[in-house]
């Protein structure tokens, strides 16, 4: 985003009159007077914290100005940092006409404090120096404040896409600003070996850098052969790096928890160390491929090889946790290893669930020896944990239910709710906003277990700075409050009413954010003579709507919508809200096409069909690719596939419109998928991902029309359905409406 000059900006307040706090303070009540920041306030701080630092940098940025140091309050007011009788966390921020007083238990809650101070304070404190008649005006409030839960985390996946240690330090600041205290670091995966260890050299001399994956990603193309001539991508972190940034967050109230990935998702080490895989594997699928990624159990040079890593990974960090993942174990390679096979006997173990449970069992004891605490993804339950393990349940909630229940402490990290590389359309904030780390199916003693909460950012699909951004923001300040907030004072509508403030902040700091897509009617418009298009606005809005007629995004200088657009000719409408600063929410598209009636020869209910066979990342022109097959089907689904994976379909047939009116589509597929009717396209649900279901209008008159639904599968799972209501009906599968020409 570009920051151009913003308009004089003042506190904003609810419709409760108090000033909408991200995450909301456990207690706020308004005080009689406000006060005003100016350069002869005083900043008393006898002990010195950082956050009394972190403040004056925040006004020499915003305001201008640097707060004078002094030991009493001065005449024209003063802010107090007072050391009181709190819980760590746990602040007390106080507003009168004489200045700010803030109480604080520890060093976070100086920092909080701080933070709620700057929500308090107008959006230009955001910076770069704002006009010189701008008030630095904070509305009298008394808060007293702490947190609901001690585990407060985000984690950030680097292996699949690395990122800069100036990035790494950006996404920290975020942290503090949402009171979340704890990043977990995933530094380790298949993608890439991202942190220094002198001990072993070749791990990111050969496992920090791939060849062939730079901006997407393909699990099975993944090579680490400088020899192949293919893009060079990765990068790592010195220990001095580590070092500077672990300080970084510690200055604010932030723990890095590492992840060093074992036993499984580790092709980057056995690219350095192929030793340290399992025996008798079959050959790799490509040249640069590692055979495996999971360590052999059974030989001991693994765990020296491990525990040489954790050495130097507990040297760089403080952190009382190491996290060592434990998902997603391909235990194929075990059940054809000797040497695992040998272990499983001679530990007296069943089968390669226990070996899983040996593995985590050797490296906890070796971690509790050190004075460190494991904790792992929740497949480390299976075959049985050690009492000092920790469970990070992703899986849903089962696992961590499981796990409390038996006595082990627990982080809530469901995929229904914390992952944050989902898209906004299945994981909404709202969506977010309804997480509770304690399940009602635990007891209060077995609640106690429950740490708190996370939400995961792996980077896959992530692979800049920018969109890293904007899939976190705002879904971040959902689960700040939720993780912060007491429950009894969570709610939904004043969340959603206080929520909006953070956009203006950060469109200020240049900072990427998701804006949802305007709302309009209809996706498209089938009409003769003329169509008329509305959207609808939002308010809350950190920008204005705007639209472009040529189907390009819409910028700062394209056309204020201002009421509905009468199209006479075809019209690809884009509306978008568009910041003050030039970045661009979420658009939405309105495909406008005359159209003329058209008969069908003795129709035949049911659909032509055809089916390719490739790898796609988006669903492809198949009018330009060879069929392998083809031929009539009586619905549209994934049945006659030649494959499970790496394949595509489509579906041409006639719509029979009725009557004249808006159709509503819905196109359900795992992975992508477009709808179109007259060349029109109503539904586009692309590109790799999940099953999951978008929606889409169509206006058209009676009578016939050309329907078109192309699919591609990539990896893992596959699906394909779709469903319409007609005006006036009831939701149903499209195959009813849809037929081909007879003989």
């Amino acid at each position: 985003m570009f920051f151009v000059p913003l308009i004089l900006t003042l506190p904003p307040v609810t419709q409760s009159g108090l000033p909408p706090i991200l995450p909301k303070p456990a207690s706020m009540t308004a005080s009689p007077s406000g006060f005003v920041i100016t350069r002869g306030t005083v900043l008393v701080d006898p002990e010195k914290t950082f956050a009394s630092k972190d403040l004056q940098t925040m006004l020499a940025k915003g305001a201008g100005f640097q707060l004078k140091a002094s030991s009493q309050a001065g005449s024209e007011g003063s802010i107090q940092f007072v050391k009181g009788d709190l819980k760590p966390e746990g602040y007390e921020l106080h507003v009168s006409a004489d200045g700010v007083r803030i109480v604080y238990g520890g060093s976070g809650g100086a920092l909080y404090a701080v933070q709620t101070l700057r929500q308090l304070l107008p959006s230009a404190i955001e910076g770069p120096h704002a006009a010189s008649e701008q008030k630095w005006t904070v509305p009298g409030v008394d808060i007293a404040d702490s947190p609901r839960f001690p585990w407060r985390g985000m984690m950030l996946d680097v292996s699949r896409h690395f990122e800069k240690v100036e990035f790494i330090k950006k996404y920290l600041d975020y942290l503090a600003m949402m009171k979340m205290n704890v990043f977990h670091w995933h530094l380790v995966d298949d993608g890439g070996w991202r942190i220094e260890i002198k001990k072993f050299p070749r791990l990111t001399e050969v496992g920090g850098w791939r060849y062939g994956i730079t901006t997407g990603w393909d699990q099975g193309k993944l090579r680490f052969d400088p020899s192949s001539g293919l893009p060079k991508y990765g990068g790592f972190y010195t220990q001095n790096q580590i070092r500077d940034v672990v300080k970084y967050a510690a200055d604010r109230n932030i723990t890095i928890v590492p992840e060093i990935e074992m036993p499984g998702h580790e092709m980057a080490v056995f690219a350095a160390y192929p030793e340290l895989g399992c025996k008798n594997q079959p050959p790799a699928a490509q040249a640069g491929q590692p055979s495996t990624d999971v360590f052999c159990a059974g030989n001991d040079k693994s765990f020296e090889f491990i525990q040489g890593v954790l050495d130097e990974v507990m040297g760089l960090f403080p952190s009382k946790w190491i996290h060592i993942g434990g998902d997603e174990v391909d235990k194929q390679y075990w059940h054809r290893c000797s040497l695992c096979q040998a272990r499983i006997k001679a530990e007296g173990l069943k089968n390669e669930e226990e070996l899983q449970s040996y593995f985590v069992r050797r490296i906890d004891k070796y971690l509790a020896s050190k004075g460190r605490r494991l904790i792992g993804w929740d497949e480390i339950l299976e075959g049985g944990l050690a009492q000092g393990g920790t469970v990070m349940s992703w899986r849903g909630i089962d696992g961590g239910i499981a796990a409390a229940k038996a006595g082990h402490d627990v982080v809530m990290s469901p995929t229904s709710h914390a992952y944050f590389d989902f898209a906004y359309a299945g994981q909404s904030t709202e969506h977010v906003y309804s997480f509770d780390p304690i399940p009602p199916a635990l007891n209060s003693e077995e609640a106690k277990h429950v740490l708190g909460g996370q939400a995961n950012e792996w980077t896959e699909w992530i692979p800049t700075p920018q969109r890293a951004e904007f899939m976190i923001w705002p879904r971040i300040t959902a689960m700040s409050e939720v993780l912060w907030t007491p429950k009894s004072s969570q709610n939904l509508d004043d969340f959603m009413t206080r929520m909006p403030s953070i956009f203006d902040r950060l469109d200020r700091m240049g900072t990427s954010f998701y804006l949802p897509a305007p709302s309009v009617e209809t996706n498209a418009y089938l009409f003769s003579g003329s169509a008329t298009v509305a959207a609808v606005t939002t308010s809350g809005m950190p920008g204005t709507l705007r639209y472009t007629l040529d189907g390009s995004s819409p910028t700062r200088t394209s056309t204020v919508y201002t009421g509905p657009i009468t199209v006479t000719k075809p019209s690809r409408i884009v509306f978008a809200y568009v910041t003050g600063s030039g970045g661009v929410g979420e658009s939405t598209m309105v495909t406008c096409l005359p159209v003329k009636s058209i008969e069908v020869p003795n129709p035949v209910a049911g659909w032509q069909s055809s089916y390719f066979e490739g790898q796609w990342e988006k669903v492809p022109d198949f009018s330009k690719l060879k069929a392998l097959k083809s031929g009539p089907v009586d619905h549209i689904s994934t049945e006659g596939r030649g494959r499970d994976e790496n394949f595509g379909m489509q579906f041409d047939g006639y719509f029979k419109a009725d009557v004249d009116g808006v159709y509503k589509f819905a196109i359900s597929s795992d992975d992508g998928s477009v709808l179109s009717i007259d060349d029109a396209t109503v539904i586009d649900n692309d590109g790799p991902h999940a099953m999951g279901e978008k929606p889409g209008r169509v206006w058209m008159p009676k009578g016939w029309h050309k329907i078109h639904v192309g699919y591609y599968q990539g990896e893992g799972a596959f699906g394909l359905k779709l469903s319409v209501q007609a005006p006036g009906g009831e939701a149903g599968p499209a195959d009813a409406h849809v037929f081909r020409k007879g003989a």
